[in-house]
């Protein structure tokens, strides 16, 4: 089992995550975009310096899961 702590920045507390909802105009679509640097999720939860945010954290177990990993230097190529 290989699970990964993942982060998410947000004004609002998110308990469960849905697929679907983000705005279409996203570089990757439609999606919930979450990060494993906790760092970079505060600084997704404070983007309007007049709120206070939260950053939501969730455990994924990533058995049998396909990822990319954009930061790779050749993730991309066939």
């Amino acid at each position: 089992m290989e699970n990964e702590m993942l982060y998410y920045g947000s004004p609002v507390i998110v308990d469960k995550p849905l697929f679907g909802y983000g705005k279409e105009s996203n570089d990757y679509g439609q999606g919930f975009y979450c990060t494993s640097d906790k760092a970079l999720a505060k600084g997704w939860a404070c983007i309007d310096d007049a709120k206070d945010g939260f950053v939501n954290e969730y455990k994924i177990d990533r058995d049998g899961l396909k990822v990319l990993d954009l930061s790779e230097q050749n993730c991309c190529s066939s």
